[in-house]
């Protein structure tokens, strides 16, 4: 069985009014991009076929992206902030994810509960949130005469937040267990937990999302109001809407409610970077678990390198699809039951995974021998360009899977725009995937697949203790 692609595991078109006036956009670094035009306040980036979407930035840094689709009287609604787990300190841990659960508590206008009651009066699907290593998110689904609530609601929240010291202990407590059970009583959560702090020894991206028990534990109140007060700030934040909605009407109405709201211009805390591994690092855990599993990760560099999209074309050709290079060398040779691989797209140099769930009685160690035949040959052997077409084929549809919805839609905006920088600029690299060629292939193998950078973790069943009386 193929195992879904990291990518979705750790842990994702429209209609374009008419325009009065097109022109060309002078971008930051002095170069003119033809493909985004301005329609008045809004800039207007070619999304998918003949659909767009509108872009504005507020005086005070807040960015507003709208992508119309009558298709539905429905709308996704999506806060992006620019803070995750990398903004915390040493001691601090877990504490940008601990305050996205403080989001869903009492302001000065709404009491405690009345967040969540207005929005489910409402009607809204799917409300949620989720902190990932470089982000926090925010998401709501509605109907389309909603659009004044969650507005007012998400504005609301953003400055006049309360954080006392009785939500903080509950919340805090939810975050606690929520931790031992996806984290200490999981076996792929503590693989993955001790795969980050193997292979990251200085950057934070050593120390998981959800933080170490005691941080939480000896976390205040007033830590997450600190917290609250440097980051969460309209020019830290991209609000995404993706449905049926007048996209002028859009921008009057958050102009209303965050135009008010101050840009607070916080930089980042200086974050270290990891010094340069040159050694292989190895550990090997006894989990409850029923077969041997083993994680791999090699060292690459963030997403906005030019190398990125060779990493999405090398997840295709190893674990997508039954043609997948390490489905056939591994699952249809019965030495595991399921192979995943993929690049984390994280804003500083992260990792390319590959994950292997052994078959019972097999081992670690020949699942291993099995991978590093199958880089090296990426290595020494370019690929066929039918193979790659293929794989290209797989990971379009898979990218094109993502904007089924209007949530996935808003995902892929707010994803882009927040981690490239723009929107257009991460489209481009997604259309780079598609233009991968057999010698870039190679020259990635050669260059990032050293296994002076290779950090493994294995894991084991544990032993099974002897029953009483046993002889």
């Amino acid at each position: 069985m193929q195992k879904k692609s990291l990518i979705s595991l750790a842990g994702i078109i429209l209609a374009v009014s008419s325009c009065t006036h097109l022109s060309s956009v002078q971008k930051s670094d002095g170069k003119t991009t033809s493909s985004v035009t301005r329609d008045g306040k809004f800039e207007v980036i070619p999304f998918l076929g003949n659909f767009t979407v509108k872009r504005a930035t507020f005086p005070n840094g807040l960015k507003l992206m709208i992508l119309k689709d009558p298709s539905s009287p429905t709308f996704a609604y999506q806060t992006w902030f620019k803070v995750g787990s990398r903004n915390e300190v040493v001691g601090k841990t877990g504490l940008a994810h601990l305050f996205e659960h403080l989001m869903f508590k009492g302001t000065t206008h709404h009491p405690e509960g009345e967040f969540d009651a207005l929005l489910e009066q409402a009607g809204a699907e799917d409300e949620n949130a989720f902190t990932s290593n470089d982000h926090t998110v925010y998401v709501q689904e509605l109907p389309k005469d909603s659009f004044n609530l969650i507005s007012g609601l998400e504005s609301d929240r953003m400055v006049n937040l309360i954080v006392n010291d009785a939500s903080f202990k509950t919340e805090r407590e939810v975050v606690q267990n929520e931790r031992r059970f996806r984290k200490e009583n999981s076996a792929e959560g503590t693989i993955y937990q001790t795969l980050f702090e193997t292979a990251f020894t200085e950057h934070p991206y050593h120390w998981p999302v959800i933080g170490y028990e005691q941080d939480l534990t000896l976390m205040s109140a007033q830590d997450a109001r600190d917290f609250y007060e440097r980051y969460y700030s309209p020019d830290r934040a991209t609000i995404v809407v993706v449905g049926d909605v007048d996209e002028d009407r859009i921008y009057r109405k958050i102009e209303t409610l965050y135009g008010g709201i101050p840009g607070k211009r916080t930089l980042d805390a200086e974050i270290k970077s990891d010094s340069e591994q040159t050694a292989q690092r190895r550990k090997r855990l006894e989990l409850n678990t029923e077969v041997e599993k083993i994680w791999l990760a090699f060292k690459v560099p963030a997403l906005n390198s030019p190398d990125s999209p060779v990493f999405e074309s090398i997840q295709g050709l190893l674990s997508e699809g039954k043609n997948g290079r390490l489905n056939r060398a591994l699952v249809d040779s019965g030495i595991a039951t399921e192979v995943g691989s993929g690049s984390l797209s994280l804003r500083d140099p992260g990792l390319f995974l590959i994950e292997v769930d052994l078959q019972k009685g097999k081992s670690a160690l020949l699942a291993e021998s099995v991978i590093m035949r199958e880089l090296e040959r990426l290595k020494n052997n370019p690929v066929k360009p039918e193979e790659l077409q293929r794989a290209s084929n797989v990971m379009r549809f898979k990218f094109l899977e993502r904007l089924v919805t209007a949530k996935g839609r808003a995902h892929l905006i707010g994803q882009l725009e927040t981690g490239y920088g723009n929107l257009e600029t991460g489209l481009e690299f997604q259309k780079k995937v598609y233009e991968v060629t057999p010698d870039q292939i190679q020259q990635a193998a050669q260059k990032y697949f050293d296994t002076s950078k290779l950090t493994v973790i294995v894991a084991v069943p544990k032993p099974k203790k002897a029953e009483k009386g046993a002889q």
